[in-house]
This record gives structure tokens, C-alpha cells and sequence, in this order.
């Protein structure tokens, strides 16, 4: 039955990416190294990223 239904299964968007670790992440100094950026997401908002989902958040 669940095959049937019109809605994707699994998570409908990041659990960890809020919009206030993006807005934090984006009004950094540019001069802010990726690491160091890790570090202040996870002492801020007790979330570890992979800096990676740093990279990406800066590109857009």
C-alpha cells in the first residue's frame, strides 16, 4: 500500500542544516577558515557538521 501512496518516503529536508546555523555559517567573516567554522557550529549550536555541508552552505 505504501507504494501507492504520492508522497516520497524518508526525510523531507536537513535535520541538522536549520536556517539559523545557515544564517550563522553565511554571516561569517570570509576569512574564516572551514574548520573553524565546524568548531563554532558545534560549540554554538551543539551540532557536529561535516565541512563538507560547510563548503556547500558558502557556495550558494
Amino acid at each position: 500500500m505504501a507504494g501507492l501512496l504520492d508522497e516520497r518516503r524518508g526525510r523531507k529536508g536537513p535535520v541538522k542544516l536549520t536556517e539559523e546555523v545557515v544564517t550563522f555559517v553565511r554571516s561569517a567573516p570570509r576569512s574564516a577558515s572551514v574548520p573553524a567554522l565546524v568548531e563554532a557550529v558545534s560549540e554554538r549550536f551543539g551540532v557536529s557538521v561535516h565541512r563538507r555541508t560547510i563548503e556547500r552552505v558558502l557556495k550558494r
